[in-house]
């Protein structure tokens, strides 16, 4: 192989940022990456914009599967941003990963593509020792990790969890292009009826194997608009938590912590912070740059808008007893769904590179959590001086 990371999609938008945040990386010279994607001349011009940071260009279209093997290849690790995945040959990609054992992630928060990905291709992964990461960025690592962590509290104390719940205080940022074509995938594919109604309505649709789930369990685990004596707030439905909570129940499924039930929110007040951020700079147009407020495909929301967000969750974890609960916290600096998972996923390519000996072993289609736990989370709390995520024990 010539690279640690191959960055595929480098030319959309959150490709761009993560290709500027490995092109600034402090441990810049300890991997090798290139940047890969269908235009030669879009590349070029973006190589062109890292000062040449990145070691190679590769053309590869997912229409043309004998490129895709080939820019594998060149990989130990494959980063895509090419989303909306079910919709633009995601598969093949991580097919071509898959049979070459190389490792993989992207930021897909498609649960039905997700979904055929284990049911193609984990088995097969655990032969070639290829992991699989979907979701690794904001959809899901906060969850994720939060969950493990607060899991992982009560285990030291020789506690199983029972249920785990998180509560989104703080959530500002905006939306890009191929977040809507992402919403207007899952419509099509509800129009198409490829699956029946059960299908969107699984809370387990991550883990269709699992042993000891929930009875009565629902998608979310936070269905109305309720205050939360726990957190002391108001929480209501959270429109990232359907992906989030899928993940994390496979996390849950895989690591053998079921029957352990999982609800996810967000804060009245982290919806208003939010508004009023926006509102704030008169939706950009004060500071000159507005919020495009139906972006296309390769736009997003402008640079004072993803240096302005940020997001936190609160989770707690109670154990089976009833006796005991542990409450954590992560927290980071940036859009969560642009900046912020921009950086999360390059660290999770570095991580998958450059870190093999410390991370559990095996393949699979995993989470965040169940393919780099521990080790993902020290990465991260480690960006920027400890400045850009946090993850904390409030409580244990």
């Amino acid at each position: 192989m010539d690279h640690d990371i191959v960055l595929f999609g480098a030319t959309g938008f959150t490709g761009k940022l993560v290709a500027e945040y490995l092109a600034s990386h402090p441990s810049r010279t300890s991997f090798s990456w290139a940047i890969a994607g269908r235009s030669s001349e879009k590349l070029v011009a973006l190589q062109s914009s890292l000062a040449g940071a990145a070691s190679e260009i590769i053309v590869a279209d997912t229409a043309d599967k004998p490129s895709i093997d080939a820019m594998v290849s060149k990989a130990r690790v494959v980063l895509t941003t090419a989303g909306p995945f079910s919709k633009y040959g995601g598969d093949v990609v991580v097919e071509a990963c898959v049979k070459q054992g190389r490792h993989y992630a992207d930021l897909s928060g498609e649960y039905w593509f997700q979904r055929a990905m284990i049911d193609r291709f984990h088995e097969e992964a655990q032969r070639t020792g290829a992991k699989i990461v979907h979701s690794a960025g904001v959809d899901s690592i906060p969850s994720d990790l939060g969950t493990q962590l607060a899991i992982e509290q009560l285990e030291q104390r020789g506690e199983k969890a029972a249920h785990v719940k998180a509560l989104f205080t703080a959530y500002a940022g905006s939306f890009s292009g191929g977040t809507n074509q992402t919403l207007q995938s899952l419509e099509q594919l509800r129009e198409s009826g490829q699956y029946d109604a059960a299908f969107y309505d699984d809370p387990y649709v991550l883990a269709p194997s699992a042993e000891g789930k929930v009875e009565g369990e629902t998608i979310t685990g936070w269905d109305e608009t309720r205050f939360d004596r726990d957190f002391r707030k108001l929480g209501m439905p959270f429109f990232m938590a359907p992906i989030n909570a899928r993940n994390v129940r496979r996390s849950l499924a895989l690591s053998g912590r079921l029957p352990c039930s999982y609800a996810e929110g967000v804060s009245l007040g982290a919806l208003l912070k939010a508004g009023w951020l926006w509102m704030s700079r008169g939706f950009g147009y004060f500071v000159g740059a507005p919020i495009p407020l139906s972006p296309k495909s390769g736009q997003g929301p402008p640079e004072w808008l993803r240096r302005a967000g940020k997001f936190r969750v609160v989770l707690k974890a109670t154990s089976a007893t009833g006796e005991h609960t542990t409450t954590v916290e992560v927290q980071g600096r940036g859009d969560p769904g642009y900046l912020a998972t921009s950086k999360m996923l390059g660290e999770v390519g570095l991580c998958l590179a450059l870190d093999g000996d410390e991370l559990p072993a095996g393949g699979g289609v995993l989470t965040p959590a169940l393919a780099l736990g521990s080790v993902l989370r020290k990465r991260l709390a480690a960006v920027e001086g400890g400045e850009f995520m946090r993850f904390r024990v409030l409580s244990a």
